[in-house]
């Protein structure tokens, strides 16, 4: 009995650091609303394509864009354009919010790896943890589309890498977004790139309010 005790006293507490693991980070992260230090805009990036990435590139139509029927874009194209973005953690699950299209992402914290049958979705499947303090993101099963709004494709198999650190600076607290995106059918190398966001404590998301009638 006393060996049963003091065993599950060790199960509460390892459960109980999981729990509390990065509160700092967790509760900063969530202190607001995180706008570009660059500014808006959609990247101008050049991408390592494939032949196949290139024609696809090539093949795609403006006008066919499906952000101009109002469907959100997903991942990355979300947050491609250096979107605002917004951050709640909530039991075991991070909800990402960005401007750009209404795009909302579910991070499941330390969840268990997608099954294989689990469909692609624009904003795929996302599993996230935390390392020291630096929170990791790694998204799997993506729809296949475009990475922004002048067409470069994205797969099915593409998979997305990102990982966030909080840095205190005289003028602020910063937020620096690596991502690498790796998609085997359209670009013949992963692709990382980083943003730095400023933290914005009292302002709003506001609704992205897509109208047809507007194209």
């Amino acid at each position: 009995m006393i060996r049963g005790f003091v065993v599950s006293g060790v199960l509460v507490l390892l459960c109980e650091s999981v729990v509390l693991a990065n509160p700092v980070s967790s509760a900063q992260l969530s202190a607001g609303i995180w706008r570009s230090a660059a500014g808006l805009g959609t990247s101008t990036r050049e991408y390592p394509l494939t032949a196949l990435g290139q024609r696809r590139y090539e093949d795609f139509r403006l006008d066919q864009d499906p952000s101009l029927r109002c469907e959100s874009p997903g991942m990355p194209r979300g947050f491609s354009p250096r979107s605002p973005m917004d951050f709640h953690f909530s039991d075991n699950t991070l909800i990402v919010r960005y401007e750009t299209m209404d795009v909302v992402r579910t991070v499941y914290m330390n969840g268990p790896p997608p099954l294989p049958n689990m469909p692609h979705t624009p904003n795929g499947h996302a599993i996230g943890r935390w390392d020291g303090e630096t929170l990791v993101v790694e998204t799997t099963h993506l729809a296949a589309g475009e990475v922004n709004r002048n067409g470069i494709p994205k797969s099915k198999a593409m998979t997305l890498y990102e990982t966030f650190d909080l840095q205190k600076r005289d003028d602020g607290m910063y937020l620096i977004i690596n991502l690498t995106i790796t998609d085997p059918e359209n670009f013949s190398e992963p692709h990382t790139s980083t943003e730095i966001f400023v933290l914005e404590p009292n302002w709003e998301l506001f609704p992205f309010e897509c109208h047809l009638t507007e194209y």
